[in-house]
């Protein structure tokens, strides 16, 4: 395990010491040329910073060259492995690599979201505090989200519908988080919804139990065309809303 390294200005703050695993779960679905670059992104900046890790490929129902691709990257490296699923589903393959994950502190990187900076801040946080999720938040204070105004819009109305329709306080819960598995490792498992609901799904258990979430900001921008229209997703996160509101009505 590393040492605890004590942000400057926090000399009375009670720290925790770093995690001996990180898990890097990577949903891949029609990823072909895109994930082999992402994967050796990860695997070389993990190889400078000093951690134990993992890198789980969750292939997803991809009909290209994805499993191929994922297959040969983790004959290449020993810290990567693939799970491979036949549905392609976004949430279900986040859920899947979480509850196969044997790191302390699991992170989500998307094949065109890969940001080492996000997790160097993200630990930082979690050391500092009993944090739970650390989010990186496209909307919070000093986030710079480039993306074209379409998906930007579609971003800013989920979140209103999840602040006044959920009472969620996280201005986000789509793209980059790291999840301390302990915690919400039972959570996950309870968690009912796949596709674009399951990180929405198990952010609002973990503040409903009293969890943490923390955010911070990110930059992000479009790298390659979206692996589903807005035109398809809108109506399938709509409906998958109303159902995760039926369900943690009767939950409650």
């Amino acid at each position: 395990m590393l040492p605890v390294r004590r942000p400057a200005g926090q000399s009375d703050l009670p720290l925790l010491p770093l995690p001996a695993v990180i898990s890097i779960v990577m949903p891949a679905h029609n990823e072909e040329g895109y994930l082999e670059p992402a994967v050796k992104a990860v695997v070389a900046g993990m190889a400078t910073r000093g951690h134990d890790y993992e890198v789980i490929i969750v292939q997803n129902g991809s009909s290209d060259g994805t499993s191929q691709e994922a297959d040969r990257l983790e004959a290449a490296y020993p810290h990567v492995s693939v799970v491979n699923r036949a549905e392609a589903d976004y949430g279900k393959a986040l859920r899947d690599g979480f509850l196969r994950a044997r790191g302390d502190i699991v992170v989500n990187f998307d094949v065109d979201l890969v940001d080492l900076d996000f997790l160097d801040r993200a630990l930082a946080v979690m050391q500092e505090g009993p944090a739970a999720v650390v989010v990186g938040s496209k909307r919070g204070p000093g986030s710079d989200d480039r993306r074209g105004l379409a998906r930007r819009l579609v971003t800013t109305t989920f979140s209103v519908v999840l602040r006044f329709g959920f009472g969620l306080h996280s201005s986000d819960t789509h793209g980059l988080k790291a999840l301390r598995r302990g915690p919400l490792e039972t959570l996950a498992a309870r968690c009912h919804f796949g596709q674009d609901i399951f990180d929405t799904e198990l952010i609002i258990r973990a503040e409903r139990n009293g969890l943490q979430v923390r955010e911070i900001p990110v930059a992000i921008s479009d790298t390659r065309p979206p692996r589903t229209s807005i035109a398809r997703r809108i109506p399938r996160t709509l409906l998958g809303l109303g159902r995760l509101w039926l369900v943690l009505r009767r939950d409650r």
